[in-house]
């Protein structure tokens, strides 16, 4: 575990806000969750290094890509995720452009994928091997292996660079976003999707939040920090939207329920496999699943849509574009 200083404005003073647990794989660490003095910027402080945080990242074998999906029919077909897809896109899409796009953690390139039907230019960097190799062999993507450190496409190149979900688990961001600057061309836009800590759903959850996601999360963003750390590194804030639900589905507020309900030992823990956490099994899972898809759409998704308008959702979509200086 490294003790780190602010990733924005480099100071080391800090508050101490909460520890919080992995839950994702129920291993029992916690971690701390700072805010800075200075700036506000929340982040894990200590985290874990380089080769610690592989623990938090096992396994690719839940994915789409394992599971051999058949994209192309699921999509015709209105299946969930392309749904979602669709939703992703939207930002994107509403640029009223056309041309080439940078997908960074890219998965197995589904939004590439739904992209490249409207003619754009697609190419993505994903560090998961299965995933990428679908979305190369299976999807016809130009998708690289790699990691966004060692991204090298040329300057100037790229007229859209996408982060969805992405941004929060880079440890070093300003330098991600100026390399994302050099490989955009001058009239360039960043797209960063990101869980918003200041929303509604992060106040009243608190260290049960799903949108913590630790330690996989090193940074917290709100508007402010997430723009702060955007104009910074040379770039034009254009909009910033909030979301609380995608493809009709309030995780956010459902899963952070069941967080709370299985640390009071009300709702059956999930089971870890070794490579993807399952949703455990029996009657009582599923009576709680019918709970609360019926608390989705109705309480949770009408909650989402309040505080959506009143920029307390608990999603962030952020659009800037490249400044020449």
């Amino acid at each position: 575990m490294n003790t780190v200083l602010c990733a924005l404005c480099g100071s080391e003073q800090y508050f101490h806000l909460f520890r919080g647990k992995d839950r994702d794989w129920d291993t029992g660490d916690e971690f701390n969750v700072a805010r800075c003095k200075k700036c506000g910027l929340v982040y894990i402080n200590p985290r874990p290094d380089k080769e610690e945080i592989k623990k938090y990242y096992p396994s690719e074998n839940w994915s789409r890509a394992q599971n051999k999906v058949n994209v192309e029919d699921a999509v015709i077909s209105g299946a969930h995720w392309s749904v979602a897809i669709a939703e992703r896109v939207e930002p994107i899409l509403k640029l009223g452009i056309n041309g080439k796009i940078l997908d960074i953690g890219c998965g197995d390139g589904l939004l590439l994928y739904y992209l490249k039907q409207y003619g754009w230019d697609c190419y993505g960097v994903e560090p998961g091997e299965i995933a990428a190799r679908y979305a190369n062999e299976t999807l016809g993507l130009n998708v690289l292996n790699i990691t966004i450190d060692n991204i090298r496409y040329e300057n100037d190149f790229f007229d859209v660079v996408n982060l969805h979900h992405v941004f929060e688990h880079l440890d070093e961001p300003l330098e991600a976003i100026r390399q994302i600057k050099s490989v955009l061309k001058s009239d360039g836009y960043l797209v960063i999707g990101v869980p918003n800590f200041n929303g509604f759903d992060s106040k009243i959850f608190g260290k049960r939040w799903v949108g913590l996601k630790l330690p996989q999360h090193l940074f917290q963003y709100t508007e402010k920090t997430l723009k702060a750390m955007v104009e910074k590194s040379g770039f034009k804030i254009e909009s910033v939207n909030y979301k609380s639900y995608e493809a009709k589905n309030t995780m956010y507020y459902s899963e952070s329920l069941r967080y709370v309900l299985r640390d009071w030992g009300i709702y059956p823990k999930r089971e870890n496999n070794g490579d993807k956490i399952g949703n455990g099994s029996g009657y009582r899972e599923s009576m709680f699943k019918k709970i609360f898809h019926l608390a989705e759409r109705g309480v949770f998704k009408t909650m989402g849509f309040v505080f959506d308008k009143l920029k307390y959702g608990s999603t962030i979509t952020m659009v800037a574009k490249k400044q020449y200086k």
